[in-house]
């Protein structure tokens, strides 16, 4: 059996099945003031600091959003989330059949990762001091930043845990953490996607479902 010290989940699409509601909060505000930008756009930097998803975009773009728009990014979310947001599916039964310590490690705000895990109600499998946001630390992913300072504060090794994350960035910040990574594809926005890009980033194991992340850490 392949057992670890803590598993660290990202929040968006490894928790909660968010990516396309945020996806489309983005494009929203984007157009609201005159900016179309395309879902592929979005989903480029999908797992990045928001800060950097929102230069990244203007830079695509070559247009800079106005500072007044800003506001409406959160405003926007937390109406989708609030009418449409639900758990990834098998998350709930991974963690309920899960013994292992746990925390949140997630790039997004603590208002957003609070309201997400509220709304779907998988607060219960988390304190409020293992949750972690890249807005405690210096540098978002792909640095290693955010899970070294989640394993610090809840008191483990890095080589003894185990990162759960959708993105390439994520992933990348988990090896060059020196942690076990896992890629996972159950979030509505990847059901076509193969996991090449997680594989690239150095993910140890890609799996679709929560019942495969579980097979393989029993074996």
């Amino acid at each position: 059996m392949t057992t670890f010290d803590l598993i660290i989940f990202d929040c968006d699409g490894v928790l909660v099945d968010s990516e396309i509601l945020a996806r489309r909060a983005v494009q929203s505000v984007f157009r609201e003031a005159g900016i179309e930008i395309t879902g592929e756009m979005v989903d480029a930097v999908v797992g990045m600091k928001f800060a950097d998803l929102l230069g990244a975009l203007e830079a695509r773009t070559g247009r800079r959003l106005s500072e007044e728009y800003h506001p409406r990014f959160w405003t926007e979310t937390e109406t989708l989330f609030s009418a449409e947001l639900g758990p990834v599916p098998g998350v709930v039964d991974f963690l309920e059949s899960s013994a292992i310590p746990r925390c949140v490690a997630s790039s997004s705000d603590h208002r957003r990762i609070r309201h997400s895990l509220s709304v779907t109600r998988i607060d219960r499998f988390f304190t409020r001091e293992a949750i972690f946001s890249s807005h405690d630390v210096a540098h978002g992913k792909p640095a290693p930043d955010l899970v070294l300072h989640a394993a610090s504060r809840m008191g483990a090794d890095p080589a003894r845990c185990l990162v759960i994350e959708d993105s390439r960035f994520g992933i990348e910040g988990a090896k060059r953490a020196g942690m076990t990574a896992y890629g996972f594809l159950g979030g509505a926005h990847l059901l076509a996607n193969t996991g090449e890009a997680l594989r690239a980033a150095g993910a140890d194991f890609v799996a679709r479902t929560y019942r495969e992340i579980a097979a393989h850490m029993a074996v």
